[in-house]
């Protein structure tokens, strides 16, 4: 059987260094023959920062050019560079690194071992490439601005002045009670590694452990308030005393600073965890737009705006990024922030092409809501088509074959028989127009083309006009309205609720026997005026109850007059109640019949 072959992987090592693109593109190449993944390693220090302008411009020019030789651009953080580096090739299963190298050789005596020396050792099982440079020397992207370790401030003067001053009064005490001298020796030493702590310089390290000896030597070696000693001995320990002082504080500087580093570590990982977590519950691409800007903000400490891609306010925009995909690009990240370093715009990248598949994801969502949508329109469509192809057959074929009729044989008609006719063709056509009449009101609320108009109306007034439009159908029903009070008022479009009414009041009629009861009440309740259709009919079932109102549902119980609906009466009811901010219900009547109720806001005069 034959042993699986590894894919091969390539890492290059990003710098500011003017020989680096060369080392780039030697290692793209060797991508290219051995079909290998490539990626271009940057290791982000405490030195990092202080980049000259020219050398930070090159860095840029340097990690351009890897990404457009095709390298995945990683950035990781850490003091010891090749450590960092054989660290990350030993992770991540690199096969080879190629590095570039100046003309300087470690010397095994006296020179500690260079980068390449070092990298060697680190990963004996990878394949070192280096590329000669005689010309340049090697950056590495440590080519800083000359450290300012000789910088002074008052506030970390005077802190290293008190805390001196602190250990010679304590070790004043100690030598008063007769404590040993190397007790004393060991105040300093921890009064040296406090101003290491709380300082930012390193000179203040330097100065205070040479202050720390000569303070011992002068308060408290033989003899007194003098810089001489009589013992020789103790130019060894004022040596050592130096020595582990500074060497103490240095230790102390570098723990801080990791200290630091791993608290923005921690910093970073929970704001892309926050981000990730925000754009996960985002229902909307608003709520990505600000999730995104609210986490981009706390990762730069800086003011982070979104923009749409025709924005014009972009063209005076230094520093931009796009969220994108490979075809759209959903919005521009603008940062108000003159440098971003190199982990940062990892960091930065990454969180934008979170952001982007949220926006994809948002979108693909929202185009499958309007897919839904015009699927749900088809389908209302067709069931409106097939429902008034049948529904409206009916009347149609009455009134064609009444006229007919009349026309044929009007002569020989008796007059009563005449009367008869004339009474179906206008009843089936009163039916007709309250069909087409609910049909459109129902087509308007579905498009938003209906706006409420609310004045304050009396109820009674309004039931007495709805009535006045039932038409011929109401003398075979006994039609009683009960209003608690004559001046009841509410807040309503009277067109649109009288024909809520009269909706209610027709179906009323079309599922109650003739001659039964209809009662229309209205009564105030609390602030609201409730008003109510009663009937005497066959009422509705429990399982239908939920569904009654919806558009073009209808209950199986006989209907009166023989004409069944298309069961859009009590939909349009519904709309219309809701768009008055209220809530429309049905419940059994006692002994028989159903109940219709609704409210609307009340106008009352106090």
């Amino acid at each position: 059987m034959k042993k699986q072959k590894h894919q091969e992987h390539i890492l290059v090592c990003l710098s500011s260094s003017p020989s680096n693109p060369r080392v780039i593109k030697t290692a793209a190449k060797m991508a290219k023959v051995f079909n290998a993944v490539f990626t271009a390693l940057f290791i982000e220090t405490a030195r990092s920062k202080t980049l000259s302008k020219e050398n930070q411009k090159r860095l840029q020019q340097n990690t351009a050019f890897a990404k457009h030789c095709g390298a995945k651009v990683v950035t990781i953080s850490g003091d010891d560079i090749a450590y960092q580096v054989s660290n990350y090739a030993k992770t991540s299963g690199v096969t080879k690194i190629v590095l570039g190298r100046s003309g300087y050789r470690a010397n095994r005596f006296f020179t500690p071992p260079n980068f390449v020396d070092k990298i060697i050792e680190y990963t004996p099982e990878v394949d070192i490439y280096v590329i000669p440079d005689k010309v340049q020397k090697l950056y590495l992207g440590q080519n800083p601005v000359k450290e300012k370790i000789f910088s002074f401030n008052i506030k970390d003067s005077l802190d290293s002045a008190l805390i001196l001053c602190g250990a010679t009064i304590i070790s004043g005490l100690f030598y008063k009670l007769g404590i040993s001298e190397s007790n004393i020796v060991m105040v300093y030493i921890f009064g040296v590694m406090l101003i290491a702590y709380f300082t930012e310089s390193k000179i203040y390290s330097l100065v205070s452990s040479i202050l720390a000896v000569l303070i011992f030597n002068f308060f408290f070696t033989k003899p007194n308030m003098t810089l001489l000693s009589i013992d020789n001995s103790y130019q060894i320990t004022f040596l050592i005393m130096f020595l582990v002082g500074f060497f103490i504080s240095s230790i102390t500087k570098k723990i801080k600073f990791d200290a630091k580093q791993s608290y923005l570590k921690a910093y970073r990982t929970e704001v892309m965890l926050e981000m990730s977590q925000m754009l996960q519950q985002a229902q909307n691409t608003e709520e990505i737009k600000q999730a995104t800007t609210a986490q981009l903000k706390k990762l730069l400490d800086c003011d982070v705006s979104l923009y749409s891609p025709q924005d014009a306010e972009l063209e005076n925009k230094e520093i931009s990024y796009p969220i994108k995909n490979n075809d759209t690009i959903f919005a521009i990240a603008v940062i108000n922030k003159k440098e971003i370093s190199e982990f940062e715009k990892s960091l930065l990248i990454a969180m934008l092409r979170e952001a982007s598949m949220a926006f994809e994801k948002a979108q693909i969502l929202e185009s499958k809501n309007e897919l839904l949508i015009k699927h749900k329109q088809e389908e209302l469509r067709s069931t409106l088509l097939r429902a008034i192809s049948h529904d409206l057959r009916s009347p149609l074929t009455g009134i064609s074959g009444n006229a007919e009729l009349l026309l044929n044989n009007a002569k020989l008609l008796q007059e009563e028989k005449k009367q008869d006719i004339f009474e179906d063709i206008y009843d089936d056509s009163i039916w007709l127009l309250n069909l087409v009449e609910n049909l459109l009101s129902i087509t308007r609320f579905d498009k938003g083309e209906i706006r409420i108009h609310k004045e304050s109306e009396s109820i009674s007034d309004v039931i007495e006009e709805t009535l006045s439009h039932l038409g011929r159908k109401k003398e075979n029903f006994n039609i009683v309205p009960i209003i608690d009070d004559e001046n009841l008022y509410a807040k309503m479009d009277a067109r649109l609720i009288s024909q809520v009414i009269f909706n209610l009041v027709d179906n009323a009629m079309k599922y109650s026997p003739q001659k039964s009861t209809i009662t229309i009440k209205a009564k105030a309740n609390g602030r609201d005026i409730e008003v109510s259709v009663c009937d005497e009919g066959a009422g509705i079932p429990e399982k239908e109850k939920n569904n009654i109102f919806d558009m073009f549902y209808t209950v199986k119980n006989t209907v009166a007059d023989g004409r069944r609906g298309l069961g859009l009466g009590l939909a349009l009811c519904k709309s219309i109640i809701n768009a008055h901010g209220g809530e429309i219900t049905v419940k059994n009547n006692t002994p028989a019949g159903s109940i219709f109720s609704f409210k609307l806001e009340g106008d009352f005069y106090e």
